[in-house]
């Protein structure tokens, strides 16, 4: 059975697939080396240890296992009110605070997450991890100085924390200052041999020196270290292109086009390079593929930076959902639209489009869920009747899918997704009658469609109508003959 979900974008209905902005994806940035906060600090056994005796312990204790198991999900919107929950009943609850500043930050409310680490910091001066998300936090604020207080006094705490010299090392790298970032660089290489970033940077650092031929040496060791990071092989691609090793770009960027298919910086580097190979029929595809996922990579990192500055902009937030469903990236764009939610709760679109992505992530129960809610909020609205009524059809509820369906033709008789859809199950349980008359009105609006016209046949032949079976099948064979 053919199913499309239908999403809205703005004011205008358009097919899920077809809705969210063109996209595309920058050269590496500060964003992307930089550490960003994350939950690999995040306690992950429940006790009451990080609670302290003010409030209800046991209450504060589940809100935060609550917490963990929502983040753990990607389900920050959720996490945050948990861990919230949790420290109305402790405040002083160390971990609470902690992780609730890990959600708020990648939900890139970065003054609150700033607060909530803070607020660590001033019950447990010694948690290094805080100490240092805080201090990423400080580079995305573009607050260098601070964010170098901050690395300095994790250095002081554990001079073995190896991500703090990286990190440290890229922000003197971003000054330019690259005689520090060489001695942070072989302080963490003594820590760890093994770490593919820091080869990585000094392949940069080398890179910007001009030294193309030493820059690729190092970024060819970053990849030994570690072959599946796209962005390295950009890297190594873009230095291979500078010390005119065409052949070895191309191969390079092909290789991280593999890893990432969404990523642009490796195909603006690839078609340079089959240019400069003679090869320009090949370059030519490669360069328009960069320019369309450069549309809308402008348009993500527009959204993040008015969602720094803004984080309670529902309509940024729903726009980067739209966005990251564009790149495929469902999960993050369901917890996108979860949060624009949260901040909007009587949009029946952002409802809708929220189910949209559930379905992508096959959390189909929770999707039906979202529809539900987005028709409590607006019975009369023709999408999120239809996407619950093929959602109801995935999850087998065919009963339900019907009743839905014939919904949404009375609120929406022009569209032909519903027409067939419904005509697909009138045929499942026995009514030809009514599945012929639903995919004749399919077929005279897609005439070119063979499918349609091929199961109006068995429709036909189901009634008796022998002719007009034969009919649409020679239409149908009319459609496949060589023109």
């Amino acid at each position: 059975m053919r199913v499309k979900l239908l999403l809205l974008s703005g004011s205008a209905c358009v097919a899920l697939l077809s809705c969210a902005p063109a996209d595309d994806n920058p050269t590496p940035s500060s964003q992307s080396m930089a550490a960003t906060p994350a939950t690999k600090g995040v306690t992950s056994s429940l006790t009451t240890e990080g609670a302290n005796a003010e409030g209800d312990v046991i209450a504060a204790a589940e809100a935060f296992r609550v917490g963990l198991e929502m983040s753990s999900q990607g389900r920050d919107t959720e996490a945050v009110a948990a861990y919230r929950r949790a420290l109305v009943e402790s405040p002083s609850y160390v971990e609470a605070n902690y992780n609730l500043g890990n959600a708020l930050a990648r939900q890139l409310n970065i003054s609150e997450a700033i607060k909530a680490y803070q607020n660590v910091l001033d019950l447990d001066s010694t948690h290094v991890s805080a100490r240092h998300n805080l201090a990423a936090l400080y580079v995305r604020q573009l607050n260098y100085a601070q964010a170098i207080a901050e690395h300095n006094a994790v250095l002081h705490l554990d001079p073995r924390h190896v991500s703090t010299y990286y990190d440290l090392g890229y922000i003197y790298f971003i000054r330019g200052e690259f005689e520090r970032v060489e001695t942070l660089l072989q302080s963490g290489l003594r820590l760890a041999p093994g770490d593919a970033r820091f080869y990585r940077l000094i392949g940069r650092v080398r890179h910007k020196q001009l030294r193309y031929d030493e820059a690729v040496v190092a970024l060819e060791k970053a990849v030994a270290l570690d072959s599946v990071d796209a962005v390295i092989h950009a890297d190594l691609a873009q230095a291979r292109l500078k010390a005119k090793d065409f052949e070895g770009a191309v191969a390079a960027a092909r290789r991280g086009i593999e890893l990432d298919a969404t990523a642009k910086d490796p195909r603006f580097v690839l078609a340079n390079a089959l240019r400069r190979l003679g090869r320009v029929a090949e370059a030519g595809p490669v360069l328009e593929e960069f320019r369309a996922l450069d549309v809308i990579d402008t348009e993500i990192r527009k959204n993040l930076r008015i969602l720094r500055n803004e984080p309670g902009d529902h309509e940024s937030r729903a726009m980067l959902g739209l966005l990251y469903g564009r790149q495929g990236r469902y999960a993050e764009a369901a917890e996108a639209y979860r949060l624009a939610i949260s901040l909007a709760p009587d949009s029946v679109r952002y409802h809708n489009n929220l189910g949209n992505y559930y379905v992508h992530t096959g959390d189909i129960d929770a999707a039906i869920g979202a529809y539900q809610r987005g028709l409590v909020i607006d019975p009369q609205y023709p999408m999120a009747a239809y996407n619950l009524g093929v959602t109801f059809v995935r999850a087998q509820r065919f009963e339900e899918a019907e009743q839905t369906l014939e919904q949404a033709v009375i609120l929406d008789g022009e569209n032909p997704d519903i027409h067939y859809n419904l005509g697909l199950l009138r045929a499942r349980r026995g009514d030809f009658a009514g599945a012929a008359t639903e995919l004749e009105f399919v077929v005279a609006a897609r005439p070119e469609d063979g499918d349609v016209r091929r199961k109006l046949a068995v429709s036909y032949l189901k009634l008796g109508r022998v002719d007009d079976s034969k009919q649409q099948l020679r239409k149908v064979a009319e459609l496949k003959a060589p023109r």
